[in-house]
């Protein structure tokens, strides 16, 4: 039987004698690409998706069919909507901060002339510092024993007692966060719209200074409309981003005080990992991802960012 599957040829095959067409050759080259993204990607939300609609159990070699019993409890629990609504203010807070002083970082980068590479390598470290090393500074710095941010909102400004902890108040700590990250994270701003200020042509400048522009029509005549698109992917990133964020909020709060500071993905953890309640966690993911996806298509529906201005 053998030798009837053998063929007369007995040379080795070769990928050579396969007729590759540009179809063929292209396909190939995506697919590290495409089982990359498979692997990272959409099998690890099909598992979520699957863990989410069972009653899971570690101890368990079984996990219950539950349907979607866990989505209506997510939907059911006072913690959901909370931590919604606080993850969806630190998002915009954070955004909003992080778009204002990246963007004013890139226009100050982009006036300046000399030793403007190192500069810009310099203000481009905090996005390289480790998010963890970034807790223990902002840690260290608000220690109510010798935090030199603690002293100057104690001492200077009187914004807190000097024996309490900032970050233990909860009229504090959701706001104290929000500028930890944003500095945290500004230069994302600054990195995406600093390419774009460079590749404006001078000409258009001198142009509008013959024809009187002062800075603020300049900016808004010249310079804004040719930042926009980058500067609508940026905030669209930096809010998936931020609502997403887990370390930062986990390192130095933990979601407290109590829960002042508890957003969807410190709920998920709480959870999936304190509370064991694996399938319940699993479904808050699968709903925040929809959530996202939702914003995602309607933000480019009504924004376009995609969208680029001819230089």
């Amino acid at each position: 039987m053998a030798s009837e599957v053998k063929t007369g040829d007995q040379r080795g095959f070769s990928l050579s004698q396969l007729p590759l067409t540009e179809r063929h050759v292209g396909f190939l080259s995506i697919l590290p690409v495409i089982l990359l993204y498979l692997v990272i990607s959409i099998i690890p939300v099909g598992y979520a998706v699957y863990t989410s609609l069972h009653e899971v159990s570690l101890a368990a070699q079984t996990w219950p069919f539950v349907g979607l019993d866990n989505y209506v409890e997510v939907f059911q629990i006072d913690r959901f909507w909370d931590s919604l609504i606080r993850g969806v203010v630190f998002m915009v807070g954070s955004t909003i901060l992080q778009l204002i002083v990246g963007l004013w970082m890139a226009m100050t980068l982009n006036r300046i002339n000399r030793a403007q590479r190192l500069i810009t390598a310099v203000g481009f470290t905090s996005y390289l510092i480790p998010t963890i090393v970034v807790t223990l500074l902002a840690t260290f710095m608000l220690s109510p024993s010798f935090g030199v941010i603690q002293d100057i909102g104690a001492n200077w400004l009187g914004l807190w007692s000097a024996n309490d902890a900032p970050l233990g108040q909860r009229s504090l700590a959701m706001p104290l966060l929000i500028l930890i990250g944003t500095w945290k994270f500004s230069v994302f701003i600054t990195i995406f719209t600093l390419a774009q200020l460079r590749s404006i042509p001078s000409r258009f400048y001198e142009a509008a200074r013959v024809c009187g522009a002062n800075k603020w029509e300049m900016f808004r005549d010249v310079t804004l409309p040719r930042i926009q698109g980058v500067i609508l992917v940026a905030v669209l990133l930096r809010s998936i981003f931020m609502f997403n964020k887990f370390d930062l909020i986990w390192t130095l709060t933990q979601g407290g005080p109590g829960s002042a500071t508890t957003t969807l993905p410190v709920l998920a953890y709480i959870e999936g990992f304190q509370n064991f309640n694996l399938g319940l966690a699993n479904a808050l993911a699968v709903v925040m991802f929809v959530f996202l996806a939702i914003g995602g298509i309607a933000y480019f529906k009504a924004f376009n960012p995609s969208s680029e201005v001819e230089t």
